[in-house]
């Protein structure tokens, strides 16, 4: 039975870090020159914060993917509380089923409802998009990203 929860870092750190990798490998731009090093100390750090919330999905406990964001009020807006997904995975053999839907719609859930939060932005890359999916829970396109090696 899949299920969606919210995690804490020590409860799901250790399952989630070989699919980070493996995230990389499948999206990642520039993989030879920018090489993945997550500071993890850093989200230890920022959940002790009361600033990073985690959400899986998991089929009878087995971790199938997961949503990471920041919780912060907005610097420019400060009554403003906003979550900034930083990263969303899904294990391939799950994408085209309700899998990712559920994970975003039971985060938007429980940011709103235990968070209080305003906003949800959600990043992607251009070419593994999930816009399809965006649309159909509701977001709308309001900027770009543009980036460039020096």
């Amino acid at each position: 039975m899949i299920t969606y929860q919210d995690e804490t870092y020590d409860s799901c750190i250790d399952e989630i870090k070989p699919l980070f990798f493996k995230h990389w490998e499948e999206i990642a731009g520039n993989k030879d020159v920018i090489a993945l090093e997550p500071d993890f100390d850093k989200y230890k750090q920022i959940e002790e914060n009361g600033m990073l919330r985690i959400f899986s999905a998991r089929d009878d406990g087995d971790l199938l993917g997961y949503f990471i964001c920041f919780v912060s009020p907005h610097i420019h807006y400060k009554s403003t509380i906003y979550a900034f997904n930083d990263i969303m995975y899904v294990k391939p053999s799950y994408r085209g089923s309700t899998v990712g839907y559920r994970l975003i719609k039971n985060a938007m859930t429980d940011l709103k409802e235990n968070c209080a939060v305003d906003m949800l932005v959600i990043h992607m890359k251009v070419e593994h998009e999930f816009r399809k999916l965006l649309n159909h829970l509701g977001f709308a396109l309001a900027e770009e990203n543009w980036q460039r090696l020096l």
